[in-house]
């Protein structure tokens, strides 16, 4: 409404002079007022402009700011989602951690009881096996002293190893060469042996058969082909005399190992008298 009074001002001052109606002084006060009248218009436009831009880089802003916001708003959505995401995630890993725990928690106090078992087992083997060396160690004594003549004047031998007993007797104890049957001075000696065998317990008998490379003149290539099938008679015939002395047969049993198993060369006649022999191993049942 100011406006336009401006405006109408200045043409109601000319409207006056042009008709007469006004005198000089009058006129130039008014055209004083007009003057003043139309630099204030013109800085009330410069003004208006001034807010015209002013209004538009503000609604630019808002602008950009509404953007911003909505930006801000969706990554806040956003980072709520993934921090519910990994809390229920925390929270599974958490049970399963827990359930876990328990799981391992009862693994160890089976363990625990397992181990208590097994310590108690080691602690009953270990005095059954001292029990055993004892036991062996005993037998070892009795035998030597058993086998005592013949093992000094070199026709047997007698050792231990890891509670494994083991007799040698050398061919010329029991036969003659190239001979499967059993000499008569044979007879007492493996009679004191079975004596000592009826009296061991939970143990297995094996007569060994060994022969060495060379054949004797009386050997029969007929009857025996190979020192295999001599080897095997000799310890059957020991095997055979043992049970009928009492020893069980459930506990006997007879291997040949022909000549490949020697004690000493073959090239010597001393070293080939020594793979000539019967081996009697006495060995606890659970030992293969």
């Amino acid at each position: 409404m100011r406006l336009h009074l401006h405006l109408i001002a200045p043409l109601t001052l000319l409207a006056l002079i042009a008709g007469g109606c006004v005198s000089t002084g009058t006129f130039e006060k008014k055209a004083a007022e007009a003057a003043v009248q139309a630099k204030e218009l013109a800085q009330l436009r410069q003004e208006q402009a001034e807010l015209a831009r002013n209004n538009s880089e503000l609604v630019a802003k808002e602008s950009r700011l509404a953007a911003d916001v909505a930006s801000l708003t969706e990554q806040i959505k956003r980072c709520e989602a993934a921090r519910k995401s990994a809390e229920e995630m925390l929270a599974a890993k958490e049970d399963a951690i827990s359930k876990s725990n328990f799981g391992l928690r009862q693994q160890v106090s089976e363990l625990m009881g397992a181990n208590d078992s097994l310590k108690k087992d080691v602690e009953a083997l270990l005095k059954n096996r001292t029990e055993e060396v004892r036991k062996t160690s005993s037998a070892y004594e009795e035998l030597l002293g058993l086998m005592k003549d013949e093992v000094a004047r070199g026709e047997a031998t007698v050792s231990e190893l890891k509670g494994t007993l083991a007799v040698t007797l050398f061919e010329p104890l029991l036969f003659e060469p190239g001979k499967a049957e059993l000499k008569a001075s044979a007879l007492p000696i493996l009679q004191k042996l079975s004596g000592f065998l009826k009296g061991l317990k939970e143990k297995s008998i094996r007569v060994e058969g060994f022969t060495e490379t060379v054949l004797s003149a009386s050997w029969s290539l007929q009857q025996y082909p190979t020192g295999w099938e001599l080897a095997a008679a000799r310890a059957s015939a020991v095997t055979r005399f043992l049970q009928s002395d009492g020893v069980s047969p459930l506990i006997l049993s007879a291997v040949s190992f022909g000549e490949y198993r020697p004690l000493s060369d073959n090239i010597t006649e001393l070293g080939r008298a020594r793979n000539r022999r019967i081996q009697i191993v006495i060995i606890p049942k659970e030992l293969p």
